[in-house]
């Protein structure tokens, strides 16, 4: 089956995850799309940020009220000038300071409401994301599939489960990927083995090793022998020639990359030596002597690798 041409849209990116959220005032129904407004009635999103906010002002407003009224009816009970006087004086005291704690505190009582929120419109939460997860559903149906994984990249966002990164990578898969296309890998591997994420983290690999990260390359060296099943020995070697890409790799996965040297093609194989090269003070294990020994038997003729060839005792040292 052919692979979609799709432009896929940008990330939307938040400092916190439940920056995400929205809710429609009219629905109660809460959100986690790009949507500007609820698809069911038309009105306009309101941001959770926005709907802590609004509680915060309704609370301080409703106790400043409460505060003046105790303080009008201190004067207007006052038997005396004085007394009168004495009451309005301790009132407006006893606001500034109650404004000043508020607003010292205001950052606290921020996620204190948020908190409260979200604990009390959980189920509404849950049925919102869930009622976005079918809109997402019926793109995939439609052959939507820019839409689709627009809509569960963002569900993603917020709710990190299998299912989820699962459902995703499906969709990815039915997409023709591209270079210029804002890719992940990481945030999608899920906690089990799953052929689908394979695949999709083999086809990226293609396109931006970068993307391939530490926890990338553990997945494919705990889940080895389901992956060789299923897609063969270059689906490791893939992985392992990843891992050249930083000095820290090399050394956490030198049994990894050691295991698969003698596939590398010329240039993964010329990287690992400059590193090495490059770094006399670190042990680097079996991993340094199996670099010479290749380096001997496969490019002992090559220019490229001269400075590497003139002898074991040499090699991979600073002149």
């Amino acid at each position: 089956m052919a692979k979609q041409a799709v432009q896929l849209s940008k990330k939307k990116r938040t400092t916190y995850r439940f920056q995400k959220l929205k809710m429609c005032k009219k629905c109660h129904r809460y959100s986690v799309l790009k949507d500007e407004a609820c698809p069911t009635c038309g009105t306009k999103f309101a941001g959770i940020e926005s709907l802590v906010k609004s509680i915060i002002k309704k609370r301080v407003t409703t106790e400043v009220i409460r505060l003046l009224i105790v303080v009008c009816l201190g004067i207007l009970f006052a038997p005396t000038i004085h007394t009168m006087y004495y009451s309005l004086f301790a009132g407006l005291i006893f606001c500034t300071c109650y404004m000043a704690l508020n607003t010292m505190f205001l950052k606290s009582e921020y996620f204190h409401q948020l908190k409260k929120l979200l604990r009390v419109d959980f189920r509404k939460i849950q049925a919102g994301i869930q009622f976005d997860s079918d809109l997402a559903k019926a793109d995939v149906t439609e052959a939507r599939l820019a839409q689709a994984d627009e809509k569960l990249r963002e569900i993603g966002d917020l709710i990190s489960t299998d299912r989820i990164k699962i459902r995703r990578v499906m969709v990815l898969n039915k997409i023709a990927l591209r270079s210029d296309m804002e890719l992940e890998l990481e945030p999608l591997i899920p906690s089990s083995y799953d052929k689908n994420f394979v695949k999709y983290a083999l086809e990226v690999v293609k396109i931006n090793r970068t993307l391939m990260t530490k926890k990338g390359i553990a997945y494919f060296i705990h889940y080895r022998d389901a992956i060789v099943i299923d897609f063969g020995m270059d689906s490791l070697i893939a992985a392992a020639g990843t891992a050249l890409r930083m000095r820290l790799y090399i050394l956490e996965f030198a049994p990894f990359i050691e295991e698969f040297l003698d596939y590398f093609p010329k240039e993964r194989v010329l990287r690992l030596c400059n590193i090495i090269h490059a770094n006399p003070e670190i042990d680097w294990g079996s991993l340094k002597e199996t670099t010479i020994r290749l380096v001997e038997k496969k490019y002992s003729y090559d220019p490229d690798f001269k400075r590497f060839s003139i002898g074991k005792e040499r090699a991979f040292s600073h002149a």
